[in-house]
């Protein structure tokens, strides 16, 4: 066999480790043995995608960066491994989640990175995992690699097969020792995670589930499902050490989807940068804490790299994952909407850069600043934002 139910990796000794079976996976086998309310699921570990991401890898090499996903999209899958996938999916009640699995995912310069591949269905399985792997060779995750130092060899990929269970919400939620920060949105987190949705919060304190009354994530969700969610959270903390997890409600239940330790302060031991006594100021919500300042840059997925941005605050209209490698040049980062639980916003946190959400600066700028026109410094834990001109 191939594939490995979740639940033969959580009781498995020695447990496979995330290089085996990448970080998600490897998060919620450990979540399972403690007891924790996981979906049932079959992991694709990593050896089984090597042949297949060892073309994609060829093909950059030989051919530049576009040529990798059309390699791996080409690969056939061996019949063997295309029938343990069919089986699966009817194993986990038909309609299934393709999710991948990186070893490069506890690393927060890595959140959202890869691809998962919803409504999968038997007849659909092969083109899902082949998707999936084929996502690790987009311009983001190879931009990433840049970043960070490494070489296509780090592209390793497993894969998470889970029943698709259609959530009533879902959301992000960050635990401390006092009290948890709840995110979330009505239907599918996807939306909040990717940064097309805003959603609401709410922050919890821990044991009594009482809830901070600034908040309206209660209205959105529901009080019991809030009051659940932060006992999950507070439970994975106590249990696992991560503080951080995403979740989905629906069927009755509050579900763990994955579990990480949030990035580590990366702004040093400096004293914050004072704002401005002057400019016009402009309202925000914070994502990533630390102050920053440079000229104001707008920028739009694949547009801009990263060396164009060093030094600036990159201005974006949503948070979505693709902007990732813009940071690593950045100084600051103002997003016009998208929430701070975003993956790019914990790309920030775990780069150290500065933050802002929901700022609208084009009641100052108008809607498309000219490059280096404006000024703009920002702190990140307070959403606060001061522009003047160049």
């Amino acid at each position: 066999m191939r594939l490995v139910p979740l639940a033969t990796v959580a009781g498995a000794s020695p447990t496979p480790t995330a290089a085996e079976i990448g970080y998600k996976a490897a998060r919620l086998a450990a979540a399972l043995r403690a007891g924790l309310p996981v979906l049932p699921g079959i992991v694709v570990p990593v050896s089984e995608g090597r042949r297949v991401m060892g073309a994609g890898a060829d093909a950059v090499r030989e051919r530049g960066l576009g040529a990798g996903r059309v390699a791996v999209l080409a690969q056939a899958l061996d019949p063997a491994l295309i029938d343990e996938l069919t089986d699966a999916v009817a194993a986990l009640g038909g309609r299934v989640i393709v999710r991948s699995s990186s070893p490069l995912e506890g690393d927060g310069r890595w959140a959202g990175a890869f691809s998962s591949v919803t409504g999968v269905e038997r007849e659909d399985v092969a083109s899902a995992v082949r998707s999936c792997w084929a996502s690790a060779f987009a311009v983001d995750p190879l931009r990433r690699l840049e970043g960070c130092g490494l070489g296509l060899e780090a592209l390793k990929l497993a894969l998470l097969v889970q029943p698709e269970i259609g959530p009533e919400a879902g959301g992000v939620a960050r635990a401390t020792e006092d009290d948890v920060l709840v995110e979330g949105v009505r239907g599918h987190p996807g939306a909040l995670l990717s940064g097309w949705a805003e959603g609401d919060w709410a922050r919890v304190r821990l044991p009594d589930a009482a809830t901070d009354p600034d908040g309206g994530l209660a209205g959105l969700i529901g009080p019991r499902t809030l009051a659940d969610v932060a006992r999950l959270a507070g439970q994975v903390w106590a249990e696992l050490g991560d503080d951080v997890i995403e979740w989905a409600a629906g069927a009755g239940q509050v579900w763990l989807l994955q579990s990480l330790r949030s990035a580590p302060d990366n702004r040093g031991a400096g004293p914050a940068m004072p704002m401005p006594t002057g400019g016009l100021r402009v309202a925000g919500r914070p994502a990533a804490a630390g102050t920053a300042a440079g000229p104001l840059v707008a920028c739009w997925p694949h547009e801009t790299g990263a060396k164009d941005c060093r030094g600036a605050i990159v201005l974006v209209d949503r948070p979505v994952p693709a902007l990732a490698p813009l940071l690593f040049g950045a100084r600051g980062v103002i997003a016009r909407a998208g929430a701070a639980s975003s993956h790019l916003a914990e790309v920030a946190r775990s780069l150290g850069v500065p933050m802002v959400v929901g700022c609208h600066t084009e009641t100052v700028t108008g809607p498309n600043p000219a490059f280096g026109a404006w000024f703009a410094t920002i702190d990140g834990g307070t959403g606060d934002v001061v522009l003047t001109p160049a």
